[in-house]
């Protein structure tokens, strides 16, 4: 059973307290909820709420019950579904069919947001500490420290020996998936014992979770070992060595894991030789003549991590070579089903390259065709999407007319314009915030005052709020001042004014945290306040005031999240913007939820991704007590280790970021998410 629940979309934690059911590898969906594959779409049911996995081996869950208050009731303020029509995306996909309105910017959203919250930097640095250490320390108080990242020392003595204990004592997977992953985000050998040895023989286990997540664990925890890097290669051929590895044939699930895993690996790794027997590896896949679309996107995407030196003239030989296997995958001539899978190249490209390589003017022309009715691109809307999401990354803010630049944002503008597919239209207004420019941000100034206030409005409250962010970020990494661009700034707070819907008000509040416009901050908290039974809105609001760093917002985020303990989506929110504000004293408040028994499935998930996020050492103890309490469920013990390992993750950004950041999610394959056990569905 995999330790997972789809995601309500909420800004700053991707949960949910549906009535979906949780499955394993300590996972969460990253969407909004109620979206599950019906009966026939590649998985089978698992009781009258949802399915409970895919086919391919992923055992049955419990349904996770719905606490009274939570959550929101789902993406139902979409307006009508319109399949392929200007009103909206539609509920299907190519690959996983989906029940839900997948138009909504808060996919998007959660597939991205982590670069953009910057949690774990926050609270690690200096901040406000407004809680006591009596909680912590018992009455024995000590001075606080503003650097609360977890120590190597702690690591070593208490956090690695504690998961390998527990994994040690039991076959429950639960608990065991979730350990192992914990102990990956860590990512050090401890003197006592190598990762690689504790992953290795879970691949060879009666269950296919496990299984799938000993590969992948190898991949995220990137410890240099040879050892485990051929068994990841091993794994993704089938070869003998692989089937050794597992006990008979290797699956496609965890030949497809192993991909992901061997991308991760050599993202982390500067060694040339590494990345190339990894790329060898991935192309010899994406060529052979198997057909299964999960093994030839985990390829894709695996190529796509490669992290490949864009500068230096001695990578560029890999660099051509990793490029060349994606495009020669991408232009061959294939149907409906095959285009889904070739759609992942794009922004597989557009990671390895981005807007200044050599060969940039090449894919933008390329992806440009897929959009330009004129040189009869192929038609499809999964290609079509992903080239506009290419095209965001490929192209730089340009307002000259003359530039070749401003040719590719008006390419996108007549797309928005005139595209038949919902989706294709929203991304590209994404994109326009994503290339930026005077001509881009007037363009989306129009979307949103003029707009469809259910589709389009959001997704142009957010494009506006990404292009402010990135002007931000260039500007003070020149370490040069920057003020909020107030045209946006005042024109995202009138719509907020007026605004009634909470698709819409989330947006706003989302992109007025992004813009970090303070003077919208007394609205934003009058609205939160006062429309707190909207939990979905409140969150969003939450968040939006903590991107925009208002501290004088930190006394009534504490007053909501105090008066929403039976809103555990909104209580999770608050939570993790006080930890933006660097205000410690929230995870004193999720580890007494933590302790609650009466606390379902979902809410077990929500907290731990909002512990990890925040990163506080002090939650060491208190999560060792938890993981070895057997008076507690196994479920409890595994959310435990979850929380135990991403309080210790090494890396500022989740891992799966790698994967998520700018991801087409529309084009789902099962591996990659089904809202269950795919690789993205993994807290």
């Amino acid at each position: 059973m995999h330790i997972r629940t789809l995601t309500c979309a909420l800004g700053v934690i991707a949960m949910t307290l549906s009535s979906t059911p949780l499955l394993a590898h300590g996972g969460i969906y990253r969407g909004p909820e109620d979206v599950v594959p019906p009966p026939g779409s590649g998985a089978r049911t698992g009781g009258p709420r949802g399915p409970a996995g895919p086919t391919t081996g992923a055992p049955r869950s419990p349904t996770a019950p719905v606490p009274a208050g939570t959550g929101p009731a789902g993406p139902t303020t979409g307006g009508p579904r319109n399949p392929g029509g200007r009103g909206g995306a539609g509920g299907r996909t190519g690959g996983i069919q989906l029940t839900a309105d997948l138009s909504t910017w808060r996919y998007w959203w959660e597939f991205n947001k982590h670069s953009y919250i910057g949690l774990r930097e926050a609270i690690h640095q200096t901040g406000p500490i407004t809680g006591s250490d009596v909680f912590w320390l018992g009455t024995r108080r000590q001075q606080s420290q503003n650097m609360l990242a977890p120590t190597n020392t702690q690591i070593h003595q208490d956090v690695l020996p504690s998961l390998k204990r527990a994994i040690d004592s039991t076959e429950q997977r639960d608990i065991v998936s979730s350990c192992m992953i914990a102990m990956a985000k860590i990512g050090q050998d401890h003197e006592k014992f190598k990762l690689v040895d504790v992953f290795a023989p879970r691949l060879a286990r009666n269950n296919q979770e496990i299984r799938e997540t000993a590969a992948l664990a190898m991949g995220i925890s990137a410890v240099p070992s040879e050892k485990a890097f051929d068994h990841l290669i091993a794994l993704a051929h089938d070869s003998d060595t692989g089937r050794k590895l597992s006990g008979g044939k290797v699956s496609n699930r965890t030949r497809s894991f192993a991909l992901y895993g061997l991308g991760l690996y050599a993202n982390e790794h500067s060694s040339p030789s590494i990345k190339r027997r990894a790329l060898t590896a991935m192309r010899a896949v994406l060529n052979d003549k198997g057909r299964d679309r999960n093994i030839k996107v985990a390829a894709i995407q695996g190529i796509g991590m490669l992290a490949i030196d864009r500068v230096a003239p001695e990578s560029q030989p890999l660099m051509n070579e990793a490029l060349d296997a994606l495009l020669d995958y991408y232009t061959q001539k294939a149907g409906a089903g095959r285009q889904l899978v070739q759609s992942h190249c794009p922004t597989a490209i557009t990671k390895l390259i981005g807007t200044d390589h050599g060969r940039s003017t090449e894919f933008r022309q390329l992806f440009a065709a897929e959009l330009d009715g004129k040189k009869k691109g192929r038609r499809g809307s999964d290609l079509a999407r992903s080239a506009v999401l290419a095209l965001g990354q490929l192209c730089a803010a340009n307002d000259s007319k003359a530039s070749v630049h401003a040719h590719y944002s008006k390419l996108l503008t007549d797309t928005y314009n005139t595209h038949k597919d919902g989706q294709t239209r929203y991304f590209s207004l994404l994109s326009l915030g994503q290339i930026g420019g005077k001509e881009n941000r007037r363009f989306l100034l129009r979307i949103l005052e003029r707009g469809n206030k259910q589709l389009e409005r959001p997704w142009a409250a957010l494009a506006l709020g990404v292009q402010a962010f990135a002007k931000y970020q260039v500007m003070t990494a020149q370490d040069a001042h920057v003020d909020p661009d107030v045209l946006v700034g005042e024109a995202l707070l009138a719509q907020l004014k007026a605004a009634k819907s909470p698709e819409l008000v989330g947006a706003l509040g989302v992109a007025l945290g992004l813009t970090r416009y303070a003077e919208a901050a007394p609205t934003m908290r009058k609205r939160m306040v006062g429309d707190m039974q909207k939990a979905e809105q409140a969150g969003y609001l939450c968040l939006g005031l903590a991107l925009m760093r208002d501290q004088t917002s930190r006394e009534v985020i504490q007053q909501t999240m105090a008066a929403s303990s039976r809103r555990t989506s909104l209580f999770v929110q608050a939570a993790i913007a006080l930890g933006v504000l660097g205000d410690k004293s929230a995870a004193e408040a999720l580890h007494k939820k933590l302790e609650d028994e009466d606390a379902n499935l979902a809410t077990l998930s929500a907290i731990a991704e909002a512990l990890g996020q925040i990163g506080d050492r002090r939650s060491i103890e208190p999560l060792k007590q938890a993981l070895f309490d057997e008076t507690r469920g196994d479920l409890h013990r595994a959310f435990a280790a979850v929380s135990l390992g991403a309080v210790a993750d090494r890396a500022m950004l989740p891992w799966h970021s790698k994967i998520s950041k700018n991801i087409n999610y529309r084009a789902a394959v099962e591996s990659l998410t089904n809202q269950q056990s795919g690789v993205l569905d993994i807290l």
